[in-house]
């Protein structure tokens, strides 16, 4: 009887493959602050507008104000008001993610589900980015600071960076302008709302408090970090950085950080297509461009605008980190 039996290991390696843990390592997401705090808008459907305006009256004022002095005769130069109005015009997104039927067949995990959960993440994303951008333009009445002493972003950009980061009494600055603006707070304080790095460099400065060490965690604004000179801190992995003042730039020199109060700046919201709870659509089925029906289309689109609304209302402090 014929021996066959093989004693070596020579390509017994063959019978193995790769294993594929079916648990989903968690990935990347934004830390977004921004949307929470303004002030939004709602746009009912079928209301014949494609703007959505804001509306605020002037200052008040004494100038107005005459001293009565011929009694039953004294003539008074009437005090005239101003109603000032704020547009935004709204614009749609949309985005698109395709998948094959091969892969749907194949697939190790869900990727149905993964694309509808991405898409409302992105919505987000761009959501805050929009309000980001906007709330770092040029517009008149902004206000600007440098950190450190600085006098402007120009001065910030070409500082080196340890002495161009933020310290103890930039924020203090910051808010000292906001109350003389008469700017009211958002739940007793003003709200910060800076880059992780930036807000390494405060946390070593004398005075910071920790988040948990001033209120109960259940009343912390969503990504509050801590506070100093009554600013409330929130850290955003979203922050607008520029080399050049107003040019978005994701490696930029500069950091901006937003010091704002009630009513600064708003949002449109509007139910059907809200970058918060995008419309998501899951277009499958044979048609005329897929016949075969090889192609399953998620989708979202969302109808959106953001505004400055006071520009007194917020400070963006420019700065630099010496965080690496």
């Amino acid at each position: 009887m014929p021996n066959n039996m093989t004693t070596g290991t020579d390509n017994l390696d063959a019978q193995f493959q790769t294993y594929f843990s079916k648990e989903l390592l968690e990935y990347i997401t934004k830390s977004l602050q921004l949307v929470q705090f303004a002030n939004k808008a709602p746009l009912p459907a079928r209301a014949g507008a494609k703007d959505v305006k804001w509306f605020r009256y002037d200052e008040p004022s004494t100038s107005g104000i005459t001293t009565l002095s011929t009694e039953g005769g004294t003539s008074i130069t009437e005090r005239a008001i101003t109603l000032e109005e704020v547009t935004a015009t709204l614009v749609q997104y949309g985005q698109v993610i395709s998948l094959t039927d091969i892969l749907q067949l194949t697939e190790l995990f869900n990727h149905m589900e993964q694309s509808v959960r991405i898409s409302g993440q992105d919505a987000a994303l761009h959501a805050d980015s929009i309000v980001r951008d906007k709330l770092a333009a040029t517009g008149t009445g902004k206000l600007e600071r440098g950190a450190n002493g600085l006098a402007d972003h120009a001065a910030v950009v070409a500082a080196a960076a340890a002495d161009a980061e933020v310290e103890f009494n930039d924020l203090l600055d910051c808010a000292t302008q906001l109350r003389t603006n008469n700017t009211s707070t958002i739940g007793g304080s003003y709200v910060a709302v800076a880059a992780p790095e930036v807000i390494s460099d405060l946390m070593k400065t004398t005075g910071w408090q920790n988040a948990a060490s001033y209120s109960d965690v259940d009343a912390l604004y969503r990504g509050e970090v801590g506070k100093l000179w009554g600013n409330r801190i929130l850290s955003t992995t979203n922050p607008y950085r520029s080399t050049t003042q107003y040019t978005y730039a994701a490696a930029g020199t500069a950091f901006s950080t937003f010091v704002f109060g009630a009513n600064a700046f708003g949002v449109t919201d509007i139910a059907s297509q809200s970058p918060y709870g995008p419309k998501v659509m899951i277009a499958d089925g044979p048609d005329k461009g897929d016949p075969l029906n090889q192609l399953t289309k998620v989708s979202m689109k969302t109808y959106y605008a953001a505004a400055v609304l006071q520009p007194k209302y917020c400070v963006e402090m420019y700065s630099q980190t010496t965080f690496a």
